[in-house]
């Protein structure tokens, strides 16, 4: 799979792209990857009436928003991969804390996206959650979502210390530190979605969960301000050479 992702990829010239063979660790982490979406699979029951057909197709939009987080998230860890490896006794401890959360996030990410479109689209699907528990649901969530990406942030950190190593030009360099702090806007906004949920929930339980909910809305206009700057640093250095 990541063979044909390498070569259909747009490829930057400026990259040296060093993970092109993926190793058994890359080879293992798209298998839990597959083993995420087979979890939400088995969550989806086996229509067997006309009514169960109709539940089953209610849970569509959940199902593809799902495995939508999750590509999103492995695609993260092909970036990296592929221009970085995962090679040293550090990668592969993080590599494997990572792969660990990755299934311990199908299970609130599932219930998450089944709440949101009960809600939006009113599907009237069947959910044990009481209003008083939403923002539970929502630091469960924050806090999984946070540490997938504080590791990703950790992989960044160690590929920008072995700089020298793997051999980095100025341009993988800038890259990776780009990168990094690209990834810090990723796991800053669900901490702070958990602290707001925390300071808010014993004053209003609505409020908490509305807030906390619509701060994941600052992803956008925070990559957006991310992504002009990553392409000013780029084009000076290249203005340099």
């Amino acid at each position: 799979m990541r063979n044909k992702l390498f070569k259909s990829s747009d490829r930057d010239p400026n990259i040296t792209y060093r993970g092109e063979s993926p190793s058994r660790l890359d080879n293992l982490t798209d298998a839990v990857f597959g083993i995420a979406v087979t979890l939400l699979i088995f969550n989806l029951a086996s229509p067997n009436s006309l009514e169960d057909l109709i539940v089953f197709t209610k849970t569509l939009p959940a199902f593809l928003i799902s495995i939508g987080f999750l590509i999103v998230i492995w695609q993260e860890h092909v970036r990296f991969s592929e221009i970085y490896t995962m090679r040293g006794s550090w990668l592969i401890f993080l590599n494997s804390l990572f792969i660990a959360l990755i299934i311990f996030y199908v299970y609130p990410l599932r219930f998450l996206t089944l709440f949101l479109t009960n809600l939006i689209f009113g599907t009237d699907l069947s959910l044990q959650i009481s209003p008083i528990e939403i923002p539970d649901l929502m630091i469960y969530y924050g806090s999984i979502a946070f540490a997938l990406y504080f590791v990703l942030f950790w992989f960044y950190n160690i590929a920008i210390i072995k700089k020298d190593s793997l051999a980095l030009n100025p341009y993988e360099l800038l890259h990776a530190r780009f990168q990094r702090t690209r990834i810090i806007i990723m796991f800053t906004v669900p901490l702070l979605s958990i602290g707001l949920v925390w300071m808010i929930r014993p004053y209003s339980i609505g409020w908490a969960s509305f807030l906390g909910g619509m701060l994941y809305a600052f992803y956008s206009p925070a990559i957006m301000i991310w992504a002009k700057y990553y392409k000013k640093a780029a084009n000076q250095l290249q203005s340099i050479k």
